[in-house]
């Protein structure tokens, strides 16, 4: 879970997310044109610093295997579970079919996590509790996360506006950027994309 943005304790600045979500694309197919539904798989994510963009990010949240196991031993059991994603909401049928591909993505992943703005590993995770992450820019403020009601509107993704969901592999990699929903169909048209290149590449 991604917190509404970051802000400095001191002077007040905030760092804000350029994305709040992201997909994993499962397809055998080279990415183009469009995608299902049923080829995509959200990604767990955790909020970061990238050392190497400046600025806060999603990173990847790749919990150990036995979490996943033990979450596909939960759904087959009727019992609740918080990760890869929260069964609060859904169906059974649902939550088994999504804890099974999140197992096998998770089987066959290979790649430690990247920052999704870049596709690094130079970051700093800021769930955790220590270490304090200082401004760099201010004398005496941390960054911490706040806590804000992000809105709500009649914003259907795809339908009323481009969603713009970012789409990697299942390494990681960035390939596309979801767009348009076609409800007819149950698939989104895709534009290619790719992980920026740093002038020290």
């Amino acid at each position: 879970m991604l917190p509404a943005h970051y802000v400095c304790t001191s002077c007040s600045t905030k760092f804000l997310f350029e994305f709040r979500e992201a997909d994993y694309y499962l397809g055998t197919g080279e990415i183009g044109g469009e995608v299902t539904d049923k080829d995509l798989l959200a990604v767990p994510l955790r909020p970061a610093w990238c050392r190497d963009c400046g600025c806060v990010c999603p990173v990847e949240d790749i919990a150990p295997l036995r979490t996943f196991e033990a979450a596909y031993g939960a759904v087959r059991r009727g019992l609740a579970f918080d990760y890869p994603f929260s069964s609060e909401h859904g169906d059974s049928s649902e939550h088994l079919e999504a804890v099974e591909a999140y197992l096998r993505w998770r089987t066959g992943r290979r790649h430690a996590a990247r920052a999704l703005c870049c596709g690094g590993s130079n970051f700093l995770l800021m769930d955790v509790a220590t270490p304090l992450f200082k401004h760099a820019e201010c004398d005496f403020g941390v960054v911490e996360p706040a806590t804000a009601f992000l809105g709500s509107y009649n914003w259907s993704p795809g339908i009323s506006g481009p969603s713009n969901t970012r789409l990697y592999t299942t390494e990681g990699e960035l390939i596309g950027l979801r767009t348009w929903l076609h409800t007819d169909r149950s698939s989104w048209s895709v534009e290619k994309l790719s992980y920026p290149r740093h002038t020290s590449e």
